[in-house]
């Protein structure tokens, strides 16, 4: 589970559930309208960051996810596994791209 919460009035916007495992990271995309988690049950998960939607599930990973972030146009998803490699991802589609 992640949340999204309000930084001006510490209320809370979003719990983000999916995950079976415990969230490492997670960053808005540039436009922010996604966001990404990344957590130990091997997926990335991006989510509509007004609703909460869960859009994609980014799985190729073989160990924890431990970090994540997009690039700085938002078409891609960059996640880091503890299976010690880096994956890129189409962040439209969710297709990995290496």
């Amino acid at each position: 589970t992640a949340k999204i919460w309000d930084t001006l009035t510490g209320r809370l916007l979003l719990t983000l559930r999916g995950h079976a495992g415990w969230v490492f990271a997670c960053a808005f995309s540039p436009d922010g309208s996604l966001v990404v988690t990344a957590s130990a049950d091997r997926t990335a998960r991006v989510w509509n960051a007004e609703n909460g939607t869960l859009l994609l599930v980014l799985r190729g990973h073989t160990l924890y996810v431990l970090g994540c972030a997009f690039s700085p146009d938002g078409k891609r998803i960059v996640t880091a596994g503890d299976d010690r490699k880096a994956r890129v991802w189409c962040t439209e589609t969710g297709e990995c791209q290496l």
